[in-house]
């Protein structure tokens, strides 16, 4: 009886999430990368296999204004993050849509976008933390070891300021990032549709449909957090 009722309940889930997700008509591709939270050590390749373009890309050292506006993208999707001058591979990044990126925020107030959170405040700094406590005076120097911190000026006389655990305050590293030409900061542009050739949802496994979320407008990355607590609870059951 208990065999059934289990056989019935995959079969109930399977029918329902493939009707949905044909109904709307998604598409997917593996070809898409667009990660929830503060990524480490990613190739600066995976971006570009995956459709994302460089949009910015200047020295630590560079000044910028005391507003964002000349960093933003077109692209509905951003990524922010840094690198050293001759390296392939990129410390740290984080991804979210662009509108949201680019709003201006309180001081000390960041909010959480994609599981990031996020600060645009003028006249003081740009960035991102993986808690809402920030500290930006101007940039943020909350925990100078924190490897998961990225933060740039906006006040017209100084660049840097931070590349996760890479900044002056940090005893470990004391790089003056603030006038480095040793370092990049880096802004990614994506405009959220597959740059790979795409099936119908109908063609693929249930668990890769799953993930076809790329044609279906999520700004805020909702969607995809969804998807993602689906299979952690139903894709054991779900072939």
């Amino acid at each position: 009886m208990c065999f059934n009722h289990l056989h019935l309940s995959k079969k109930l889930i399977t029918t329902v999430f493939v009707f949905l997700f044909t109904v709307f008509g998604i598409q997917s591709s593996y070809a898409d990368y667009y990660p929830s939270g503060i990524q480490q050590n990613v190739s600066e390749q995976t971006l570009r296999s995956n459709g994302w373009t460089l949009f910015y890309e200047q020295t630590y050292g560079t000044v910028l204004d005391s507003t964002a506006s000349q960093l933003r993208p077109s692209g509905q999707y951003v990524i922010l993050t840094g690198k050293a001058v001759g390296s392939s591979t990129l410390p740290i990044l984080s991804a979210a849509p662009t509108a949201q990126v680019f709003t201006e925020t309180v001081i000390n107030t960041p909010q959480l976008i994609n599981g990031t959170y996020w600060y645009n405040t003028p006249n003081k700094s740009i960035g991102f933390a993986p808690t809402g406590t920030i500290d930006q005076g101007s940039a943020d120097v909350q925990t100078p070891s924190d490897p998961l911190r990225l933060s740039w000026h906006l006040h017209n006389f100084t660049g840097g300021w931070r590349l996760g655990e890479i900044n002056p305050f940090n005893e470990a590293s004391q790089v003056q990032l603030n006038s480095s030409s040793a370092y990049l900061k880096q802004v990614w542009s994506w405009n959220g549709i597959s740059t790979a050739n795409v099936r119908r949802t109908s063609n693929l496994f249930f668990a890769q449909s799953l993930y076809a979320s790329d044609t279906l407008s999520d700004p805020d990355g909702e969607l995809r957090k969804t998807v993602d607590q689906i299979m952690n609870k139903y894709g054991s059951l779900i072939k």
